[in-house]
């Protein structure tokens, strides 16, 4: 199996795995994960924050989105273009997200799109995460391209039971600062 298999092996059973949690527990753990994050030095320092807008069997971002906003900070999030292209959009109100590719929310068209570079803080999805920041993301390379362009500090976020030894990598895939568990 070569690795572009492996990886694809593993997202179909971290996938199936991640539906299996109880519902009531990721609701704990998703308020554990919020709150470490907001916590951290990085994110008190950061005057613009980059957050996803978490997916149904993904750690919940809501809380963290809202504590951004309160805590006067500019949010943005990101919305996905074709070729593995992402662009990070300003945030003000939940209601400018709307459903989009695979029923995503993403901000909808006309808000201000934010240059990478003047994003201070991230906090990146992944299906699977090691220790070190090494990430196992959905495979369309989205986000490593981010990483490699942005310069912000990043954040992942995941439930310790996909915190793994060990996820096949490639040289393009980005690692994270931090990891953040409940």
């Amino acid at each position: 199996m070569d690795l572009k298999e492996e990886k694809a092996a593993l997202r179909k059973v971290i996938r199936a795995r991640r539906k299996e949690l109880d519902k009531g527990e990721r609701a704990i753990w998703d308020a554990s994960i919020a709150e470490k994050v907001t916590v951290m030095p990085q994110y008190e320092a950061a005057r613009t924050v980059f957050c996803f807008v978490s997916m149904k069997y993904e750690p919940q971002t809501r809380a963290i989105l809202e504590r951004v906003w309160r805590d006067g900070k500019r949010l943005v999030v990101p919305r996905c273009l074709e070729d593995g292209i992402m662009e990070a959009v300003e945030l003000t109100s939940f209601d400018q997200l709307s459903p989009r590719t695979m029923n995503i929310l993403e901000p909808d068209d006309g808000l201000p799109v934010i240059p990478f570079r003047e994003i201070d803080f991230a906090v990146v999805p992944a299906l699977a995460y090691t220790p070190d920041g090494r990430r196992l993301g959905q495979g369309g390379g989205f986000y490593d391209r981010f990483m490699a362009e942005a310069g912000a500090f990043t954040c992942g976020v995941c439930y310790s039971c996909f915190l793994l030894p060990d996820v096949p990598c490639e040289p393009h895939d980005e690692r994270v600062d931090r990891v953040v568990t409940e």
